[in-house]
Formats: C-alpha cells, structure tokens, sequence
C-alpha cells in the first residue's frame, strides 16, 4: 500500500466514528455540541489508531545502498539442468 493509500483508509475510519458517535450521541439524548465533541474526539482516535495500524502492518522495508538488491528467480533454473 502506498501511502496515500494509508491516509485515505485512516481518514474512512475517522469519518465513520465521528458519524456513528455523533448520530448515537443525537439519538440517546445528548446535546447537539456533546455529541460533535465526542465525534471529534472518535474521530481522532480512531484516525489515529488506524493510520498506527496500517502504516506497521503495510511498510515497505527500503533497501539500504550497501545491501545487494534481492533477485527473486534466483536459483530458478537449477531444476531445469537435472
């Protein structure tokens, strides 16, 4: 994933928790400002926590300059001259 990719999928997760949290906050009962503190404060957390959670499980690991570059059909034809 690239990392707009990350940013876009950290900004969906946001934008849903302040929708759920402000709408719930709405329908239960709560004022009008309660409820958008409490879906900014979601949305935050929450946009956080998935930016943390997608930018770990989806970095590309950058090769140093002193490190050989990998060579994936590496010993590919050993098979071939049996």
């Amino acid at each position: 994933m690239t990392k707009t990719q990350i940013n876009k999928v950290a900004v969906s997760f946001s934008i849903l928790a302040f929708a759920i949290l402000v709408f719930g906050s709405v329908f239960t009962g709560s004022r009008f400002s309660t409820a958008l503190i409490r879906g900014v404060e979601a949305a935050l957390v929450f946009g956080v926590f998935a930016w943390a959670i997608s930018s770990l499980l989806f970095s590309e690991k950058e090769q140093s300059a002193d490190e050989p570059p990998i060579e994936e059909d590496k010993g590919a034809q050993l098979d071939e001259t049996v």
